[in-house]
């Protein structure tokens, strides 16, 4: 009796002590799991699985099997790890068995314990992108837009050589005009797939047409240009009426560039037709209307007689009249002055580099205002032409912009308003004998020829070789190009009057909008230009809009109807929105006048046709909505951010009840449906159990999903209320704290919303059953556009070599150079690279090898390379004052190798 209580004493004990000993986290883990329990791969690609298991059990034993070797295979590769290779597409389960003991008792038994592992074996696919019309002798690349393995390969055949061609890579050459069929094959392991397009070579393909002159334009044109005969050009005005082409030149130098010269002048303002070979250009002809004057060269090589000409151009640069000098116009005043040479007819002759002459020069309408004075003239312009060294004599131009551009970025312009603000840079492209850019910009100087019309920030050449430019008075002053202190060329500024508006256009004249409260309201853009047809973003000192109601349905006083409200103005744009609950039903007329000085300067009008939704027991139907930041319908977004494009941009998505097609409300979990005029209180109304939303990208990959059971989330997307069933918050431009600018991608994005109901009922106590719910489904899409200019340029290594013990991250941006809007960064650059994400291989990458932006913190020691095929870099923009707005990710293709030494 003693000895049992004794034992029992000490069992007792025992069981206190283990109790009050915590358990160790090993201990915590008292089963056996795996690293991963499911993945997807292409054929060949594979996923290495590991066991874990808790610390305290004395033996493991693993081994695994595929119910479908056809699709997968398993190879063990150590005591815990499995390798999961797929072989063809379909889905394969893999059996992992762990036999294992807890104890090293020779009575111990050994415990099994199965784990499941699925791995999905992808398809392979093919879809071509790329032109299907090219010219003999050009050539045009098919690319392949669908997501597969890296380890794929793609061949390309042609249905008929003598035709076309295609390369390894897609490129795909023109021989003679006919049709092929160019299929594309990719193949991975046991997996392949195929796909064709049909391209047409043509003998000639155009690409783009722009009027010179009034009688000349200039063409883009693949193909054997020189063997184009005028006869096979046509050109139709608007009224279908051919214009006979009178020559057809090619450009020496580049065999791209035609000039069609015609017989008769296009000079009406309206858009012509161009056909050449089956392809189709269109362009809007000058209006005819002289909007600046100029001579012809502001430089001419000494000691030759060259010809000056005046040069009358309208606002976008075609020319509207060339007239020698000595030519008599009654629209035109020219003389010509000099006291270092002679004139000769209508050429100038100079004596030495540096000498001057003076042209006058004027416009005449020949129209006066009522008091006698002339209206409308232009000038006189006093200009400067100086001899320079003939060997000099070269390609120098100049473009205006706003800060941090560059030449190639902005439009031929070279004219600034007196009063500008922010076009204020002048922009040069300086180009040698051979036509390259030249690289040795600082050795040049500059200087106006009239500092009371334009005066210059600096003597030099800033950064992306540009100068400031302050205008002081109307008129044309030339930039003087130094080297060596001599003049070597000079390019001309046009100083014009101060911006105004002239145009204001709406981008809808007429919207509709239910009366219900808290409906969609409509949102109205307008848009202004000044008198050079450029984008104007007038301040308060231009003008302003007024809108009055100058429309309204029978019965409503006009005064006091509620005109749409301001919501914002972003540059040249102004935004006004129309909220249906402040009408009553009918149609009303609004008129926006943007006035000067209480006086009308132009007027868009838009019409408002205000609808009421139907009645509880109409009939039912919904809509889908896409909303901006006012609540008005919005289904393209631009995702631009620079200097002047700074704010988050969102889409608000939800679903509305229409009763007789007309929004009634929208719709949240748990509303009731106006699907019944009866208020007995035992009678429900059909509910809304949950609305839920699937987004799907233009390749059709579902990049979200609320659907219960399937969530697919992205960075992008974020529900916008507590049950994450009744709206989506789509953000297309986001700035994080730091202002780092994320941006949704550029595409078209469909999404489709499911509207779960339970249905209406009528009994007492009813149990809610969800198999008797109906589901209905509406679908709509929207844009997201990307009007960036700004790329990343010129990426390269300083040296493929890299200092050992670093990481891959940090290897790669120590030698990485690129240009991003003038400044250079990384290696020898005036910023250091930062880099967000790296993409390609490397034989320290474990598993596939695949670089990542989740590894490429891995270390790459001595000996060992890492291939790159894609890096994302952080990049910043700034205001006009150069100072630091924010960041925006850049994600650039290359192919860089770097090795540690």
């Amino acid at each position: 009796m003693k000895s049992s209580k004794k034992v029992l004493a000490f069992a007792l004990a025992a069981a206190m002590v283990v109790t009050a000993v915590p358990a160790t986290n090993a201990q915590a883990a008292s089963t056996a799991k795996l690293s991963a329990k499911k993945a997807t791969v292409y054929s060949e690609g594979y996923k290495t699985v590991t066991v874990k298991t808790p610390k305290s059990w004395k033996s493991v034993k693993v081994t695994a099997t595929s119910n479908k070797k056809s699709v997968a295979k398993v190879k063990k590769t150590a005591a815990k790890k499995i390798k999961v290779t797929g072989v063809k597409p379909g889905t394969a389960k893999v059996t992992v068995k762990v036999t294992y003991k807890t104890s090293t008792k020779k009575s111990a038994k050994a415990k099994t314990k199965k784990l499941t592992y699925t791995l999905k074996v992808a398809k392979v696919g093919v879809a071509l992108s790329g032109d299907s019309v090219v010219a003999i002798g050009s050539t045009t690349k098919l690319t392949n837009t669908k997501k597969n393995s890296s380890r794929a390969k793609i061949t390309y055949t042609s249905s008929d050589d003598s035709i076309a061609t295609v390369a390894a890579d897609g490129t795909v050459t023109g021989v003679k005009a006919g049709k092929a069929t160019i299929t594309a094959k990719i193949t991975v392991g046991k997996d392949s797939a195929t796909t064709t397009k049909d391209v047409e070579v043509k003998n000639y393909v155009l690409k783009s047409v722009a009027q010179n002159k009034t009688n000349e334009l200039a063409a883009t044109i693949d193909g054997a240009t020189k063997n184009i005969k005028a006869s096979e050009v046509t050109i139709k005005t608007p009224d279908n009426v051919v214009l006979p082409v009178k020559s057809v030149s090619v450009d020496s130098k580049d065999a791209k560039k035609v000039t069609l010269t015609t017989f008769s002048d296009m000079n009406d303002g309206k858009e012509y037709t161009v056909t050449l070979d089956g392809t189709t250009v269109n362009f809007v002809a000058t209006d005819n209307k002289v909007a600046s004057i100029n001579i012809d060269k502001p430089t001419i090589p000494v000691k030759t007689e060259t010809e000056i000409k005046l040069v009358a151009k309208d606002a976008n640069g075609v020319i509207l009249k060339e007239l020698p000098y000595g030519t008599s116009d009654v629209n035109y005043d020219f003389s010509l002055t000099t006291a270092n040479g002679y004139v000769n007819g209508s050429k100038l002759y100079l004596n030495k580099v540096g000498d001057t002459a003076t042209a006058e020069i004027t416009y005449k309408t020949n129209k006066y205002t009522a008091d006698g004075k002339a209206d409308g003239n232009i000038g006189p312009n006093k200009l400067t032409i100086t001899a320079t060294d003939q060997a000099t004599v070269s390609s120098f131009k100049v473009r205006i912009g706003d800060a941090n551009k560059k030449f190639s970025s902005l439009k031929d312009n070279d004219k600034i308003a007196v009063d500008e603000t922010s076009a204020v840079w002048a922009y040069f492209e300086i180009k040698d004998t051979d036509g390259k850019e030249i690289s040795n910009y600082s050795d040049y100087k500059v200087e106006s020829s009239d500092k009371t019309t334009l005066m210059l920030g600096s003597d030099t050449m800033q950064t992306n070789n540009k100068v400031k430019l302050i205008p002081a008075k109307e008129g044309t002053a030339y930039i003087f190009i130094k080297k060596d202190d001599k003049i070597v060329a000079s390019v001309p500024v046009t100083v014009v009057a101060a911006r105004k508006v002239v145009t204001m256009t709406a981008d809808k004249t007429a919207v509709t909008v239910s009366k219900s409260a808290n409906a969609n309201q409509e949102t109205i853009t307008l848009a202004t230009k000044d008198q050079y047809g450029n984008d104007f973003a007038f301040t308060a000192n231009d003008g302003s809009i007024e809108v009055t109601c100058e429309g309204a349905p029978d019965g409503v006083d006009k005064a006091n109807v509620t005109v749409p409200g301001y919501a914002s103005k972003n540059g040249n744009k102004v935004k006004y929105t129309v909220t249906g609950s402040n009408y009553v039903k009918g149609t009303y007329t609004f008129k926006f006048t943007f006035k000067k000085d209480g006086k009308e300067v132009c007027a868009q009008v838009v019409t408002v046709n205000v609808q009421e939704a139907g009645v509880a027991g109409d009939s039912i139907s919904y809509s889908l909505n896409i909303l901006n930041s006012n609540n008005a319908t919005q289904t393209e977004e631009d995702a631009v951010v620079n200097a002047d494009n700074t704010s988050n941009r969102i889409f608000t998505v939800n679903v509305s009840e229409l009763l007789k097609g007309v929004e009634a409300k929208k719709l949240t979990k748990n509303d009731s449906l106006d699907d019944t005029k009866d208020t007995e209180t035992d009678k429900t109304a059909g509910k809304v159990r949950g609305i839920y939303y699937t987004v799907k990208n233009a390749k059709g990959d579902v990049v979200y999903n609320t659907i219960p059971g399937s969530v697919t989330t992205g960075a992008a997307f974020n529900d916008g209320s507590s049950s994450a069933t009744d709206q989506l918050t789509i953000n297309v431009v986001k700035a994080d704290a730091s202002n780092v600018y994320a941006k949704l991608a550029e595409g078209t994005y469909t999404i489709t919303a499911t509207i779960e109901v339970e249905p209406k009922h009528t009994t007492a106590g009813y149990t809610y059953d969800s198999k008797k719910n109906t589901k209905t489904t509406i679908t709509k899409s929207f844009v997201v556009k990307d009007t960036s200019n700004d790329a990343i340029t010129d990426m390269k290594l300083k040296d493929a070599k890299v200092t050992s013990g670093a990481s891959i991250q940090a290897s790669l941006a120590s030698v990485i150079q690129y240009s991003y809007n003038g400044v250079k960064y990384g290696a020898d650059g005036d910023q250091p690279a930062t880099i967000i994400a790296i993409e390609g291989y490397s034989n320290v990458i474990g598993g596939n090898g695949k670089i990542t932006a989740d590894n490429m913190t891995t270390v790459l020691p001595s000996g060992k390379t890492a291939d790159v095929t894609k890096v994302t870099v952080r990049v910043a923009f700034h205001d006009a004052d150069g100072n630091t707005i924010g960041y925006v990710d850049k994600e650039v293709k290359v192919s860089l190798s770097i090795t540690a030494k």
